[in-house]
């Protein structure tokens, strides 16, 4: 790695999978979801260096139908068996303008614009940045800590307030709470009494290692109480979660 330019793209993805598969051995109930997620990674590096229009990625499609046949868990796995591949273009043309149709097909579309979206050049903005996230940072500022969230699609981060629900912008303290778990020290949940949304937060001053959009993965245990406690997640991540 370069300390000058920082690190590659390819590196940015093999970092992702490498913490993965470190986080795959401490978390035994997300296991199966964070090795996939590290195939998935690697997969995402390997074609991120060779895409360089939207159209382009059309022909990504057959490669990552097949390692998700192989290595998906079973609904996935189905569902890469059943796309209808004559409609690739127009998928992924769908979910970039934000008219996806919530079906398992959104899953294919978003792992290949992923890395599309990461490398967009300044001046290019990513349609979903103004979506609700995937995630949120929170990264030691002064005596405190400050917010980022974390974009479902380019993953790239962009400061918000702490004190405001992301979903609905609820700012009263009595209606937002902090949930955690003593299994999870670098993660929390932040709920909103509101809109009942959920945003999942890693914690860097509890975990300098930890990267949001592959902590968040581990945190599949509190994702499914936050559930039963009638809680929704304010954005899906590839888990479905």
């Amino acid at each position: 790695m370069n300390s000058e330019t920082g690190p590659t793209t390819l590196d940015l993805w093999n970092l992702r999978a490498a913490r993965a598969r470190l986080l795959a051995e401490r978390y035994g109930a997300s296991r199966e979801i964070l090795l996939f997620y590290a195939g998935l990674a690697e997969w995402q590096g390997q074609m991120a260096g060779r895409v360089k229009t939207l159209a382009g990625l059309v022909e990504f499609f057959p490669s990552l139908l097949d390692l998700v046949r192989r290595t998906g868990p079973a609904a996935l796995g189905q569902a890469a068996r059943d796309l209808d591949v004559s409609r690739r273009r127009v998928l992924l043309e769908e979910y970039w303008e934000g008219r996806a149709r919530n079906s398992p097909a959104d899953f294919f579309a978003r792992v290949l614009l992923q890395p599309y979206a990461a490398t967009l050049t300044p001046g290019q903005e990513c349609p979903w940045c103004q979506e609700p996230p995937q995630v949120g940072r929170l990264r030691p500022q002064g005596e405190g800590l400050a917010l980022d969230l974390v974009c479902a699609l380019c993953l790239r981060c962009r400061p918000f307030p702490r004190a405001r629900c992301p979903g609905c912008n609820e700012s009263v303290e009595a209606n937002l709470s902090n949930l955690s778990a003593p299994d999870f020290p670098q993660l929390r949940l932040q709920a909103c009494e509101t809109c009942r949304g959920y945003l999942p937060l890693v914690d860097l001053s509890r975990d300098p290692e930890a990267i949001p959009e592959v902590d968040e993965l581990a945190g599949l245990p509190l994702d499914l109480w936050a559930h039963d406690q009638g809680y929704h997640k304010l954005h899906p991540n590839l888990a479905g979660i």
